[in-house]
């Protein structure tokens, strides 16, 4: 595995992206975005580089990107830096044996922002990005609803509010909802209202396009726990559970 570490994809400071590259070529590349509830969290911890290891003896590039975060950024900061990161990796891997094709996974709020940048396409648009190439959406217990920092942030509202506005992924929920692919994982022992948010967002995208190819996983255990699990061989089963749903 060959690490890129700390390159800077956007005039900001906090705009850093670490990429990990295996040693084959004609790479699939996964571009993913850290959770922390949008004011903490890092694009560098145990298990970000646990999966990163395990994506690039899969044959994967992982790219690990660091976003603006409260109380150093507004909506929609975060997620216009992440469609920058994404639009930068995509090709600034192209030199290093990169196929083409990318993958957009996030935990958390990285899942929320990744919901965000699928369904408001306006935000890939602009770096020149259909969201028709995304071949694959990766998303680990996001908030489908308005993000809870968003609305105690900007609008000074309680966290447990359950809001559907400009702020939900929800809200974007419609007949031209297309996307390539989509695995959504789910917790038993989650936030409150998160499963319940997720399978509302899966049947309401089902509701409009019955042909979806939107699936989901119920995982045993707490919050965004499933990256950090190891099993009886040493492996993460979140990187096998990605590689048998994207290679399918």
């Amino acid at each position: 595995m060959k690490q890129i570490l700390d390159v800077q994809y956007s005039s900001y400071e906090e705009t850093l992206v670490d990429i990990y590259l295996p040693e084959t070529s004609n790479f699939t590349t996964i571009v993913n975005f850290h959770g922390g509830g949008l004011d903490h969290g890092s694009k560098k911890n145990a298990t970000l580089d646990l999966i990163a290891k395990a994506f690039t003896d899969a044959g994967y590039a992982f790219a690990s990107v660091e976003y603006r975060k409260y109380p150093n950024a507004k909506y929609p900061d975060y997620l216009v830096d992440c469609a920058k990161a994404t639009a930068f990796v995509k090709k600034y891997v192209q030199d290093l044996g990169a196929s083409g094709e990318i993958v957009i996974m996030g935990q958390s709020a990285g899942a929320w922002i990744s919901l965000m940048l699928c369904l408001n396409k306006t935000f890939l648009a602009n770096e020149g990005i259909d969201t028709a190439e995304v071949k694959g959406w990766f998303i680990d217990s996001a908030q489908v609803t308005s993000h809870f920092n968003v609305l105690a942030q900007e609008r000074g509202e309680h966290k447990l509010a359950q809001r559907i506005d400009e702020y939900a992924p929800l809200f974007y929920v419609g007949e031209d909802t297309k996307f390539s692919k989509m695995m959504l994982i789910l917790y038993d022992n989650d936030m409150v209202c998160r499963y319940e948010q997720n399978m509302l967002f899966y049947k309401a995208v089902l509701a409009f396009n019955p042909d979806a190819k939107i699936e989901y996983k119920l995982i045993s255990g707490k919050h965004c726990s499933y990256a950090k699990q190891i099993d009886e061989n040493g492996e993460p089963p979140y990187v096998k559970t990605f590689c048998a749903w994207f290679e399918e």
